[in-house]
C-alpha cells in the first residue's frame, strides 16, 4: 500500500509542530524561582579547583544547591529541579565545601610485567584500602560545623569564602 505525499507532509508538519511547542514551552518557567549565585572559594589565600560547594537550607524556604569550583576558585550554583547555573531560591544557607583526592595507583594490564605477580596483588590491596586525602578541612564539610553561611536574596548574589586549613 503506497502512502500519498500529502500524508507524509501532514505527518512531518505535526511532528515539527510538537517539537516547536515543546521547545518553547508555555511561556512559564518550570521549576523553582531561583536567584543567580556565583562565588569564589580560596584555601589559605589560594583559589581551590575541583571543590564541591553546597548550599544547605537553614530554613524551610530554601532548596539545596551545589556547584564545582573552577581553576580560579569560582563556582556557580545549580539548584535541584532548576536549570543549570541558575542558582537557588532566596533564603539562609549553611555553606559546605569539600574536596578529597584519592591516591593514584598504576593500572596493570596484560602487557605490564607485574601482571599476575605478587606485586600486582599487593598494589591492588593497597588501592582497595587506600583512604582519600582530605584537602578541605572537615569542619567545612558538614552543615552543623561549617562556619560558612550565606543569605541569598532576590537578584544577583556574589560570595567570597576564604577557608583556612589550620585552626588559629
Amino acid at each position: 500500500m503506497r502512502r500519498s505525499p500529502h500524508c507524509f507532509q501532514l505527518f512531518s508538519f505535526l511532528i515539527f509542530g510538537c517539537l516547536v511547542v515543546s521547545a518553547l514551552g508555555c511561556g512559564q518557567s518550570s521549576g523553582p524561582n531561583v536567584q543567580y549565585v556565583h562565588g569564589v572559594i580560596t584555601l589559605d589565600g589560594a583559589p581551590i579547583e575541583g571543590a564541591t560547594v553546597s548550599f544547605s537550607p537553614e530554613d524551610s524556604n530554601g532548596i539545596g544547591a551545589s556547584g564545582m569550583t573552577q581553576s580560579d576558585g569560582s563556582f556557580t550554583l545549580n539548584a535541584q529541579a532548576a536549570k543549570p547555573g541558575a542558582g537557588t531560591v532566596a533564603g539562609e544557607y549553611a555553606v559546605i565545601v569539600s574536596k578529597v583526592e584519592m591516591p593514584e595507583f598504576p593500572d596493570i594490564d596484560t602487557d605490564d610485567p607485574r601482571y599476575g605477580t605478587a606485586e600486582q596483588e599487593r598494589l591492588e590491596q593497597e588501592a582497595n584500602s587506600a583512604k582519600p586525602k582530605i584537602i578541605v578541612p572537615e569542619k567545612y564539610n558538614i552543615p552543623e560545623s561549617s562556619p560558612l553561611h550565606a543569605k541569598v536574596v532576590s537578584g544577583k548574589n556574589e560570595f567570597q569564602f576564604d577557608l583556612i586549613s589550620k585552626d588559629q
